[in-house]
């Protein structure tokens, strides 16, 4: 082959290779634009989902597995920060079996990363991370994870928890599309939990009136005082999700409150109990007139004076029933360990029940001595037209 042919068959090569090489790239860039295009539908979808999701535990297992699928990622979960501001108060995970929580032990409360994430709430991404200098490593028994991606979610002005995912499929690492997904998916999550924290506390005003309407009915209707103590016990802990509910009530002449009732978890250990007024969680709810409480019963001086009792009780919170010099006992409602802290969203519809409950039980109490009158005044007027006869 001469030198001319040679030339002639570069010069058709050249244009194909060319040609070739669009040809790729028009093809990667479709293949990147349908890719998007699918992501971009797959976000709007999981936009869509947790937005009609009312229940606040279901929207925010549903936000933990689109950011998953959204990212890829083969664990995810939602940490709640705490009312302290510093630690995680729940936990919701993808990915981890519940054998294996079981095996690796409680949830984290906001140690290394994840704490790194609650004191500076911006996107945080990490190709490995035990890199990062606030690294804190695993518990035993926890899955090996390296690529990390962290995003807040804010409700309104204040930073309610973060997005965590690690491990993305395929061993890369999250890049910026994924954070700019995740950060979209967690407006769209901040908005979600905001309604159904609202739905949820509209909800729980309508329980708190019906409790009250159903207390005044059976006070009103002639019930005696223990069984409106017990309704008003048992009511309040089944709306405070409490493991145990003690009603106790002023020694007259004493400084010091007698137990009335328990019902519950450990409540045999209640039955007969006599409080100092001084001294005992129940006895400074009576005496501040409000509501006092305790982040662990089993630990708190003010209850468990003496051997330790309570064994699997936590957080509580004790409310006079009453208010101001008109107290007329105090009402404790327990949860069991690990569960929340009472917080002051809680206890004010909480102490409004407790004042109207005492409300009704005074009504009643006058009812009573307003027919026990009558009966009276009627026995005297029976009684002269006897003596007139």
């Amino acid at each position: 082959m001469d030198e001319s042919e040679e030339s002639r068959e570069a010069s058709v090569r050249l244009p194909q290779l060319r040609l070739d090489e669009l040809l790729g790239e028009l093809q990667a860039r479709l293949d990147a634009a349908r890719s998007t295009r699918d992501r971009v539908h797959s976000l709007l979808e999981a936009v869509l989902s947790v937005g009609r999701e009312l229940d606040l535990e279901q929207a925010l297992r549903g936000i933990v597995e689109a950011a998953a699928t959204l990212v890829d990622a083969e664990y995810a979960a939602l940490g709640v920060i705490g009312p302290d501001g510093r630690r995680l108060s729940a936990f919701h995970t993808v990915g981890v079996s519940e054998e294996e929580i079981a095996r690796i032990g409680p949830f984290p409360e906001g140690h290394g990363i994840l704490g790194e994430l609650i004191r500076n709430p911006e996107p945080l991404r990490l190709a490995k991370l035990s890199d990062h200098p606030a690294s804190y490593g695993f518990p035993a028994h926890h899955p090996p994870m390296n690529s990390f991606l962290g995003v807040p979610i804010r409700v309104r002005d204040h930073v309610f928890g973060n997005l965590y995912l690690t491990e993305k499929r395929g061993g890369q690492a999250f890049d910026e599309d994924d954070e700019s997904v995740l950060s979209t998916l967690a407006v769209a999550a901040g908005v979600a939990i905001d309604n159904a924290r609202l739905y949820e506390e509209t909800r729980l005003r309508e329980r708190w009136l019906q409790v009250n309407a159903e207390i005044m009915h059976t006070l009103m209707s002639g019930a005696e005082q223990g069984g409106a103590l017990r309704l008003i016990a048992e009511r309040a802990r089944e709306i405070t999700s409490c493991a145990l509910g003690v009603v106790a009530l002023p020694v007259p002449g004493t400084d010091e409150l007698a137990v009335e009732l328990a019902i519950g978890r450990e409540a045999g250990a209640w039955h007969g109990r006599v409080l100092p007024v001084r001294g005992s969680l129940m006895g400074e709810a009576f005496a501040r007139s409000e509501p006092v409480s305790s982040q662990d019963v089993s630990h708190d001086e003010r209850i468990t004076a003496g051997p330790p009792r309570f064994a699997g009780l936590g957080p509580a919170v004790a409310v006079p029933i009453g208010a101001d010099e008109h107290v007329r006992g105090v009402v404790l409602l327990v949860r069991e360990t690990g569960g929340p802290v009472f917080t002051e969203k809680e206890t004010q519809p909480l102490q409004v029940f407790a004042a109207q409950a005492a409300v009704a039980m005074e009504l009643a109490e006058r009812r009573r001595d307003a027919e026990q009158i009558a009966l009276l005044e009627d026995r005297d007027r029976i009684a002269r037209d006897l003596h007139d006869l």
